[in-house]
């Protein structure tokens, strides 16, 4: 059970940075990648063509990464893989939803995680958020999927705070509160 809770929080960390407005490099524990760190610089949509420097050729990432992630994502566009670690990480956008797929050096696939707006949010997960925050604008979603679980992270905001929920398997939980200053 430690390796699955191990792989939420890294993909918890991964969805906090994967939508920030400042580059930022994050780095996350052992379990993940079996040795050593998995490192990997986000950066801001409007960085040009800063974040292609970074990408690598196909040819040094596993074939086997490479082919589940072209047999799960098809219909997907702006593929670029990045060397992470111990690990690789694809960067790609399907049906307009900016996504990323991790794996580690074997091809493994650890995690992926989808960014969207509001009005993609499952509507049940929807309609949950909404009875208990109905004054709050939810800015931004994140779809965590890890083996056969999905969790939503959802951000949200008010006049005077900003709050991020987590919802699992129906469960919803306040994992951050935020005051504006």
């Amino acid at each position: 059970m430690k390796k699955i809770n191990t792989k939420w929080i890294a993909a918890l960390l991964f969805s906090a940075a994967f939508h920030t407005s400042n580059a930022q490099t994050l780095q996350i524990d052992n379990d993940i990648c079996k040795s050593g760190f998995l490192s990997v610089s986000f950066f801001p949509d409007d960085a040009g063509t800063a974040i292609d420097e970074n990408a690598i050729d196909l040819n040094r990432i596993n074939a086997k990464a490479v082919r589940d992630f072209s047999r799960f994502y098809t219909g997907h566009s702006d593929e670029k893989w990045y060397a992470a670690g111990n690990g690789f990480i694809a960067k790609f956008t399907l049906n307009g939803n900016k996504g990323m797929a991790a794996y580690d050096l074997k091809g493994h696939w650890m995690f992926t995680i989808f960014n969207y707006g509001e009005k993609k949010l499952p509507v049940d997960v929807r309609s949950a958020v909404r009875s208990v925050y109905y004054d709050y604008e939810i800015t931004l979603v994140d779809e965590i999927q890890i083996e056969d679980r999905i969790m939503y992270q959802v951000h949200m905001q008010d006049e005077k705070t900003w709050k991020n929920l987590m919802i699992t398997n129906g469960e919803m939980e306040l994992s951050q509160d935020f005051n504006k200053q």
